[in-house]
């Protein structure tokens, strides 16, 4: 609405303009919803199909390497005994044996040279005895790159003599001459299992998902450049998954799709638009109400805008009205500053003149309550002393309270820094209102002024202002009064003190500018006390002193500079155990200490490290670079358990907190030192270089 032309929304048919575009907006939204759900619903199925083919995978590789084993098994020990390949009682009780194990096993030969001499079981295998495998066309290539690559070779799927398809797994058996020369000696033979083609894909591909389409290519081991045998060559038209099986001597490629292909509709598409076009429906209407709504109102702000714009204008003609004879008199003030000397007439005129300047302020400040209200004022952050600022108090308001004979009493804590960021001019003017009141309201007594040390933190402090007066007080339904825009107490109070009734709500929204806030507590004829707080920024240098350990006391003395031993030294040959949950943390300091030629290992958490450097002695490093807060064990943990567990290796404390106590809390724990993120290139490699340097000194409590 905002960004419609004027002349458009003050029209009639500004409402049903806005509800229409309102419309169009939500649809275009509701579109763009339904396109990322169709997306996510794409990505969502090729997870699934990913996931399930991954299992499918997993079996495949685990039952056909099962089958294979045995083909190395029966090959090593006829090897080593060569003179048995043509005992049959003893092959046939070894085929026994090996087969009770294992399923979809047709049968299991024994080749002298390429013919097979024995085979178990004998019943319906009968016609391969005697069979030279090596004349039969269709297997001789598979015969002879066995005996060339001595590896073991999945074939097939192959038509069997024997009837039906199967995989025949052979390797060729060399005589085992000594046992460092295993199969270096004479070729003997080979070993082959013939696996059925069947039952052996039934074990990895049974119970696929209905939706599921898969296909297996690579014959005889070739991958993708190997013909199909199970499923659909069509398959690869539909722009399938494909993952390898890795095989010994092979591979296999399964290919997977979705049956009703990849475009298929997110059921939550059609519920998103459906929902979509009400809710824009219903959203248009609301805006088009809103329009007409804010539009006829319009009058009332217009006349509401033009009290504030006239009030406006009064404000600065006032301000501008007052302002005029102050600037005489201070600058007339100043002129006669040049012609005295000293004495007390120095003095007087200094306070003219800061009284002068005061009120100039003040005069300002008139004009900042419309700002407050239009929310436009705006704080100064610069430096300042709190000690002046109550100090210039205290000589702006002396004259007047030793006019009324008042005893004026200044206490300020010891404590507060001397140097603190924030607006020392509104912090003036607000202690000024106060003060200015509590003698404005006390005929007799006395006025005390306090200022304490509130809230600590490392970047902020807070001050507090007490300002109590032995005056008139203020009646308990008048408190939250006092602090509303033209306020005046009672008549007859305004007539016999004065005053606008701006001080104490200018002063209030100062202090909930500058973080604090202003109340007070006041019993009729006992006085009032009024608390101002503002919340400052301050340096850790300037008010407080780390009480640490002496050596991470020498560590902060040092920490801003790099000594010129250590400046352009390299970690070359230096191992480094960098332990840090952070990817991004492990990145930047790993490729800090590579480029100074540090050789360095990374951990993710205290636990792996204690584990790294107990469980092997081959695990070592010349340094650790231990991160404090990690998961699982935290680098005090683990720390703490590898000093108990003896290590002497110096351990570098890598901390994103640098206060007093946790810096005690990493040397406490068996630090050596500590280094404060973000991390500083060239500190980094000085601390490790002195580290390694200074050898295995733990600290120790």
């Amino acid at each position: 609405m905002c960004a419609m032309p004027l002349k458009l929304s003050n029209s009639k048919y500004a409402p049903w303009l806005g509800g229409v575009f309102v419309f169009f907006i939500s649809v275009s939204a509701v579109r763009l919803m339904g396109s990322f759900e169709e997306r996510r619903y794409q990505q969502q199925i090729r997870s699934e199909v990913l996931q399930e083919m991954s299992v499918i995978r997993a079996k495949a590789e685990s039952a056909v390497n099962a089958r294979m084993a045995l083909t190395m098994g029966l090959k090593a020990f006829a090897s080593a005994n060569p003179e048995l390949i043509n005992d049959q009682q003893w092959f046939a009780k070894i085929a026994a044996s090996m087969t009770k194990t294992s399923s979809a096993i047709r049968n299991i030969a024994l080749m002298e040279n390429t013919t097979v001499k024995n085979v178990w079981p004998c019943e319906g295998n009968k016609s391969v005895l005697g069979v030279d495998l090596a004349q039969i066309p269709a297997q001789r290539a598979a015969i002879l790159e066995t005996i060339r690559s001595r590896q073991p070779i999945l074939a097939g799927p192959v038509e069997l003599i024997q009837g039906g398809q199967g995989f025949v797994n052979r390797i060729a058996i060399y005589e085992t001459e000594t046992a460092d020369q295993a199969d270096q000696g004479e070729f003997l033979g080979m070993t082959a299992v013939v696996i059925d083609k069947e039952p052996l894909l039934q074990e990895f591909l049974s119970n696929l998902p209905r939706n599921l389409e898969v296909a297996l290519r690579g014959k005889d081991g070739r991958g993708e450049r190997g013909d199909f045998f199970f499923g659909n060559p069509d398959i690869l038209k539909q722009d399938p998954i494909q993952l390898t099986i890795v095989l010994p001597g092979g591979t296999w490629q399964l290919l997977g799709a979705p049956r009703t292909g990849w475009n298929a509709t997110s059921p939550l598409a059609l519920r998103i638009g459906i929902l979509g076009c009400l809710f824009s429906l219903a959203f248009a209407g609301l805006f088009g109400g809103l329009i007409a709504a804010i539009m006829s109102s319009r009058s009332a702000l217009h006349l509401a805008k033009e009290a504030s714009e006239a009030k406006s204008q009064f404000l600065g003609r006032m301000s501008h009205e007052i302002r005029t004879p102050l600037a005489a008199i201070s600058g007339f003030s100043k002129e006669l500053r040049t012609f005295v000397q000293g004495g007390r007439a120095v003095e007087f005129l200094d306070i003219i003149s800061k009284n002068c300047e005061h009120l100039t302020w003040i005069v300002g400040d008139i004009l900042d309550v419309t700002r407050i209200e239009a929310q436009r004022i705006n704080l100064r952050h610069v430096l300042f002393n709190p000690y002046e600022i109550v100090k210039d108090v205290q000589l702006t308001i002396q004259h007047q309270v030793d006019e009324k004979n008042l005893l004026l009493n200044v206490q300020v804590d010891q404590r507060i820094p001397q140097n603190l960021y924030s607006d020392p001019t509104r912090l003036k003017q607000v202690l000024v209102n106060l003060v200015q009141n509590a003698v404005k309201f006390t005929e007799t007594g006395s006025i005390h002024i306090a200022v304490e040390l509130g809230r600590c933190g490392d970047k902020e402090v807070e001050l507090i202002f007490r300002v109590k007066d032995s005056g008139i007080g203020i009646d308990p339904k008048y408190l939250e009064c006092i602090f509303e825009p033209f306020c005046q107490v009672d008549s007859a109070s305004n007539r016999r003190h004065g005053g606008t009734g701006l001080g104490l709500v200018i002063s209030r929204n100062l202090c909930r500018l500058m973080g604090g806030e202003i109340s007070v507590s006041s019993k009729p004829g006992l006085g009032s006390e009024f608390t101002a707080s503002i919340v400052a920024e301050v340096k850790i240098d300037n008010w407080r002193k780390i009480n640490m350990k002496a050596t991470a006391l020498k560590q902060l003395e040092n920490h801003a500079k790099v000594t010129k031993k250590h400046q352009h030294q390299t970690l070359a040959g230096v191992k480094v155990l960098l332990v840090e949950d952070g990817p991004d943390n492990q990145k930047l300091i790993r490729y800090i200490l590579q480029g100074h030629g540090a050789e360095v290992s990374t951990l993710n958490n205290g636990q792996e490290a204690i584990d790294w450097l107990t469980n092997s002695a081959e695990n070592q490093a010349d340094i650790i670079l231990m991160d404090m807060q990690m998961p699982i064990v935290d680098g005090y943990e683990a720390t703490q358990w590898l000093r108990k567990f003896g290590l002497k290796t110096p351990i570098l404390a890598l901390t994103a907190h640098a206060l007093a106590e946790d810096i005690d809390r990493c040397i406490e724990a068996g630090c050596n030192r500590y280094a404060a993120k973000p991390i500083d290139r060239e500190q980094l490699v000085s601390d490790i270089c002195e580290l390694i340097e200074e050898g295995s000194s733990v600290v120790t409590h």
